[in-house]
């Protein structure tokens, strides 16, 4: 019996994670749904979500949940792991999808490589997310910038 309530379990959360669109906590999904909305003019209203999804790769879509920060009328999204799937996926096709409380706005990514505006997006995520700036250098993260998709 308890093989059999074991294995249940096993095949509910297996059916549970593929039948969902988007990602589930830590792990990655595949095209999010949602209410399309026009790219806002600003981004304040995102300020007070810890966590956004993010959608890359249109030919397979793969979804994941990160952090995000708005400055003026940009958002930013990052990975302190370059070689992260989706930050990979970015490298090769720009064009994504960010959902915040289930609208999602299309757009493209960015790499941000201008060190003051770098510095700016982790002094925004350090005072957003209460964490430590490693200044030494070493760093393997990327940040982008979201931009409207241009048709």
């Amino acid at each position: 019996m308890r093989s059999y309530s074991l294995n249940a379990s096993l095949f509910v959360c297996a059916f549970a994670t593929f039948a969902c669109s988007g990602p589930i906590g830590p792990i990655a999904g595949g095209e999010l749904e949602g209410i399309k909305k026009t790219w806002p003019e600003e981004w304040t209203f995102a300020e007070d979500q810890e966590n956004v999804l993010l959608q890359t790769n249109p030919s397979d879509p793969y979804s994941v949940t990160v952090w995000g920060v708005s400055i003026a009328d940009n958002f930013y999204v990052a990975s302190s792991d370059r070689d992260a799937v989706w930050a990979s996926n970015l490298a090769r096709d720009p064009e994504v999808v960010l959902s915040i409380e289930g609208n999602l706005y299309a757009g493209s990514a960015q790499r941000v490589t201008n060190q003051n505006e770098v510095a700016q997006v982790l002094e925004k995520y350090s005072l957003k997310y209460d964490f430590y700036l490693d200044e030494s250098g070493e760093a393997n993260g990327v940040i982008y910038r979201l931009n409207p998709k241009t048709e």
